[in-house]
């Protein structure tokens, strides 16, 4: 029962999440890969939708625990792309109700977006519902 429990605040957490940021994301802009995850278009650019997700994540009493240049690491190794960046976020008072609940959903803490400028210029947005990888 704790486990629902859990399961159900996440997908309301994410709901919440997810709806304060619709209008970030272009109409009939989304994909679902196989791997399971969800790709979304931003009307935005890339500079623009990081902080438009960062925004959005604090406005949901999350707190955005690392944000990683993935494009600045990648020229590290020589490779040139354009913008890519991770935010990992979460709140820990939920990570730790999580952890004490199933500590086997630990595996999904923090929760992440991936930020991706395309070579075309369009800006997507990929992340997976945790409640589908618990």
């Amino acid at each position: 029962m704790k486990n629902q429990t859990i399961i159900r605040f996440e997908i309301f957490l994410l709901a919440s999440l997810f709806l304060s940021m619709q209008s970030v994301f272009a109409q009939g802009g989304k994909m679902m890969p196989k791997d399971g995850s969800t790709i979304q278009i931003s009307k935005y650019s890339f500079d623009e939708t990081v902080d438009i997700l960062k925004g959005a994540i604090e406005e949901q009493n999350l707190k955005v625990i690392k944000e990683i240049d993935v494009q600045k690491m990648l020229r590290m190794a020589g490779k040139e792309v354009k913008g890519i960046k991770q935010l990992l976020y979460f709140n820990p008072n939920y990570g730790r109700r999580i952890y004490e609940t199933n500590n086997k959903a630990g595996i999904q803490i923090p929760l992440k977006f991936i930020v991706m400028e395309k070579p075309d210029g369009k800006v997507v947005v990929r992340y997976f519902m945790p409640v589908e990888t618990v």
